[in-house]
């Protein structure tokens, strides 16, 4: 690893807020620390204002305030102990994890373009920044810099097609960005559809970072009482199909997302970290759930994510995990839910010599982008 190149250089950083997503917070965590090699200050600037409660995916009504307060029916014991109650212990975790290791800022979109003057750069990325499908995707572009500082590393479009009502808009931030630098070949290939820009193609910042570097930050769960177990994350719906294959393999199931086991539901950032890199085996749906198995080295299989929708149809993942799953040569650990999600020999651990190789030459790639447009090669 060389050593970190310091000139004074202040970056503000741009990745989607919250505190929800195991996945956002540690490849945020990642981009953070693989500029701090560059560079003396970067800082995550978020939007969204504070607020003491975590972020949560539901909206009061003026009946349910009512409710609260009047303690109508046990009201304010359902919303403590269900599902809300968990969940914003869950993410009071991950924003533990971030109060801890992120050097993250609160800014109102109407001081943007004030507060950027202070910064060299603003570099945008990782995760799904411009998927035209998010309603707050716009600042992404970022419009309130000039256009010498909008540099984008791993940036995800994470869609084949863009809404009528927004190709303008997205055509016209693609064509100001300084640099374009996107997570998956299909957003290069959309890039340079558009607008004729030949947009590069990096790894995801958590692969930036050593297995080594990621344990010095993880932290053994408090659910873990010793013995082998198969871990499941799964963002869509869990495959039942997984519990018969675990009973065959003689492994316990851990599913991180089960809300009816409260300590696994609640399930920390670092305790995330450790529980991949000590399972016997992964199921995962995630991007990030395959990228830590693979850096960690831990048998994996990946599902094709299963939707919620009415005729929970199947959801395809895309090219995030063709990407990805290319870069090693481990398309054969891929299955979905007409394979039965099974692989052959699941506990066999992959290629693992293939890793090394592949990972020393896109950081050196990350590198050399990272030094170029950051004007580090002179």
């Amino acid at each position: 690893m060389r050593e970190s190149v310091t000139r004074g250089i202040r970056i503000a950083k741009f990745t989607l807020d919250g505190h929800f997503n195991y996945g956002n917070v540690l490849q945020s965590y990642a981009l953070q620390q693989a500029l701090l090699r560059y560079v003396d200050y970067v800082d995550t600037i978020w939007t969204k204002p504070e607020t003491f409660l975590p972020e949560m995916w539901w909206k009061w009504t003026w009946k349910m305030y009512i409710k609260w307060l009047i303690d109508w029916r046990n009201f304010r014991t359902e919303i403590t102990n269900g599902h809300i109650g968990r969940e914003m212990a869950r993410q009071t975790k991950i924003r533990d994890f971030s109060d801890r290791y992120i050097s993250y800022h609160r800014v109102a979109l109407a001081e943007l373009s004030h507060q950027i003057k202070q910064y060299d750069y603003c570099v945008v990325g990782s995760d799904q920044v411009w998927n035209p499908h998010f309603g707050n995707y716009h600042q992404f572009f970022l419009g309130f810099a000039p256009e010498e500082k909008r540099l984008s590393y791993a940036a995800s479009i994470s869609t084949t097609e863009i809404p009528a009502e927004e190709h303008d808009f997205f055509v016209q931030g693609l064509k100001s960005m300084k640099t374009l630098s996107v997570r998956e070949q299909a957003g290069a290939d959309l890039i340079e559809q558009l607008t004729g820009r030949k947009a590069e193609v990096h790894v995801d910042p958590t692969l930036l970072l050593t297995a080594d570097e990621w344990r010095s930050v993880s932290r053994r769960p408090t659910w873990y009482h010793g013995g082998e177990y198969l871990l499941t994350y799964f963002l869509g719906r869990r495959p039942a199909q997984i519990d018969a294959i675990a009973k065959e393999l003689g492994l316990e199931v851990v599913n991180l997302l089960d809300e009816d086991i409260y300590e696994h539901y609640v399930t920390g950032v670092d305790e995330f970290l450790w529980a991949i890199d000590h399972a016997s085996l992964v199921y995962t749906d995630s991007f990030h759930g395959s990228v830590f198995s693979i850096l960690f080295q831990t048998p994996f299989v990946v599902c094709d994510r299963l939707g919620a929708g009415k005729d929970d149809a199947l959801e395809k993942m895309g090219s995030r995990l063709d990407t990805l799953l290319g870069y090693f040569g481990f398309q054969e650990r891929r299955t979905n839910e007409l394979k039965g999600y099974r692989i052959e020999n699941p506990l066999q651990p992959p290629a693992w010599e293939r890793c090394e190789p592949v990972l020393v030459r896109e950081r050196a790639r990350s590198d050399e982008y990272l030094r170029r447009v950051l004007g580090l090669n002179g």
